[in-house]
Protein backbone atom coordinates (compact mmCIF):
# COMPACT_ATOMS: atom_id res chain seq x y z
CA UNK A 1 0.00 0.00 0.00
CA UNK A 2 1.19 3.53 -1.38
CA UNK A 3 1.90 6.00 1.91
CA UNK A 4 0.08 9.88 1.02
CA UNK A 5 2.67 12.20 0.76
CA UNK A 6 2.65 14.65 3.54
CA UNK A 7 3.19 18.37 1.80
CA UNK A 8 5.18 20.85 4.29
CA UNK A 9 5.40 24.44 3.90
CA UNK A 10 8.36 26.41 4.58
CA UNK A 11 10.64 29.43 4.53
CA UNK A 12 14.21 29.90 3.71
CA UNK A 13 16.78 32.92 4.34
CA UNK A 14 19.23 33.86 1.92
CA UNK A 15 21.25 36.78 3.33
CA UNK A 16 24.20 37.95 0.96
CA UNK A 17 26.82 40.10 2.40
CA UNK A 18 30.29 41.46 0.47
CA UNK A 19 29.79 38.21 -1.79
CA UNK A 20 29.40 35.40 0.96
CA UNK A 21 26.07 34.11 2.27
CA UNK A 22 25.07 33.72 5.38
CA UNK A 23 24.87 29.78 6.93
CA UNK A 24 23.74 28.29 10.29
CA UNK A 25 25.68 25.22 11.44
CA UNK A 26 22.69 22.91 12.73
CA UNK A 27 23.01 21.69 16.51
CA UNK A 28 20.09 19.55 15.84
CA UNK A 29 18.31 16.70 14.15
CA UNK A 30 17.44 16.58 11.09
CA UNK A 31 20.57 17.34 9.49
CA UNK A 32 22.66 17.76 12.92
CA UNK A 33 26.46 19.12 12.00
CA UNK A 34 25.10 20.54 8.85
CA UNK A 35 25.11 23.95 7.01
CA UNK A 36 22.20 25.07 5.45
CA UNK A 37 20.93 28.96 5.18
CA UNK A 38 18.13 29.71 7.73
CA UNK A 39 14.96 28.81 7.67
CA UNK A 40 12.14 26.39 9.07
CA UNK A 41 8.06 25.56 8.94
CA UNK A 42 5.42 27.54 8.59
CA UNK A 43 3.21 27.46 11.77
CA UNK A 44 -0.78 27.49 11.55
CA UNK A 45 -2.31 31.37 11.07
CA UNK A 46 1.41 32.45 9.54
CA UNK A 47 1.78 33.93 6.76
CA UNK A 48 5.09 33.05 4.71
CA UNK A 49 6.34 36.43 5.43
CA UNK A 50 5.92 36.23 9.32
CA UNK A 51 7.27 33.08 9.05
CA UNK A 52 10.68 33.84 7.51
CA UNK A 53 10.94 37.19 9.90
CA UNK A 54 10.52 35.01 12.85
CA UNK A 55 12.98 31.90 11.48
CA UNK A 56 15.26 34.44 11.13
CA UNK A 57 15.19 36.42 14.34
CA UNK A 58 15.21 32.63 15.83
CA UNK A 59 18.43 31.88 13.80
CA UNK A 60 20.18 34.45 13.58
CA UNK A 61 19.12 37.44 15.71
CA UNK A 62 17.80 41.08 14.62
CA UNK A 63 20.39 41.82 11.67
CA UNK A 64 18.81 40.95 8.91
CA UNK A 65 15.85 43.38 6.44
CA UNK A 66 13.73 40.52 4.68
CA UNK A 67 12.51 41.54 1.10
CA UNK A 68 8.48 41.31 1.49
CA UNK A 69 7.85 38.38 -1.41
CA UNK A 70 9.38 35.46 -2.16
CA UNK A 71 12.43 35.19 -4.83
CA UNK A 72 11.09 31.96 -5.67
CA UNK A 73 9.86 28.24 -4.28
CA UNK A 74 10.92 24.72 -4.88
CA UNK A 75 8.79 21.65 -3.67
CA UNK A 76 11.57 19.11 -2.13
CA UNK A 77 11.69 15.36 -1.02
CA UNK A 78 13.15 15.33 2.00
CA UNK A 79 12.35 11.92 3.40
CA UNK A 80 10.17 8.97 1.55
CA UNK A 81 6.52 10.59 1.82
CA UNK A 82 7.50 13.41 3.00
CA UNK A 83 7.94 16.96 1.03
CA UNK A 84 8.30 20.42 2.09
CA UNK A 85 6.90 22.97 -0.49
CA UNK A 86 9.85 25.95 0.16
CA UNK A 87 9.51 29.82 0.02
CA UNK A 88 12.58 31.80 -0.58
CA UNK A 89 13.55 35.06 0.69
CA UNK A 90 15.96 37.47 0.02
CA UNK A 91 17.68 39.19 2.64
CA UNK A 92 20.18 42.15 2.98
CA UNK A 93 22.37 42.32 6.44
CA UNK A 94 21.30 45.46 7.81
CA UNK A 95 23.57 45.27 10.71
CA UNK A 96 26.01 42.26 11.02
CA UNK A 97 26.55 43.11 14.89
CA UNK A 98 23.01 41.74 15.55
CA UNK A 99 23.17 38.70 13.98
CA UNK A 100 24.22 35.92 15.85
CA UNK A 101 23.48 32.23 16.22
CA UNK A 102 20.38 30.97 18.36
CA UNK A 103 19.21 28.39 20.05
CA UNK A 104 19.38 25.65 16.95
CA UNK A 105 22.30 26.67 15.22
CA UNK A 106 25.95 25.76 16.30
CA UNK A 107 27.72 28.29 14.69
CA UNK A 108 27.19 30.59 11.66
CA UNK A 109 29.38 32.31 8.98
CA UNK A 110 29.53 34.16 6.05
CA UNK A 111 30.99 32.07 2.72
CA UNK A 112 31.78 31.98 -0.70
CA UNK A 113 30.39 29.63 -3.09
CA UNK A 114 33.53 28.19 -3.73
CA UNK A 115 33.78 27.67 0.53
CA UNK A 116 30.06 26.14 0.48
CA UNK A 117 32.11 23.82 -2.28
CA UNK A 118 33.87 22.11 0.69
CA UNK A 119 31.46 22.01 3.16
CA UNK A 120 28.76 19.77 4.50
CA UNK A 121 25.36 21.29 3.30
CA UNK A 122 21.91 19.93 3.55
CA UNK A 123 20.29 19.10 -0.01
CA UNK A 124 17.96 21.57 0.14
CA UNK A 125 20.64 23.91 0.62
CA UNK A 126 21.89 23.60 -2.43
CA UNK A 127 19.41 23.01 -4.35
CA UNK A 128 18.84 26.82 -3.17
CA UNK A 129 22.51 27.70 -4.69
CA UNK A 130 22.16 26.11 -7.50
CA UNK A 131 18.90 28.44 -7.90
CA UNK A 132 20.68 31.63 -6.78
CA UNK A 133 23.58 30.91 -9.61
CA UNK A 134 21.01 29.70 -12.21
CA UNK A 135 19.48 33.20 -12.03
CA UNK A 136 22.29 35.12 -10.98
CA UNK A 137 20.83 36.40 -7.71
Amino acid sequence: MLKRFELHSTVAIVAKHKGKYLLVKRANKPFKGYWAVPGGHIDPGESAYEAAVREAKEEVGNGLQLEKRPAFSFVHDVYIAHRHHCLVFMAKVKDRGKIRAGSDAARLGFFTINQMRRMNLTDYTLLIINKLLENKL
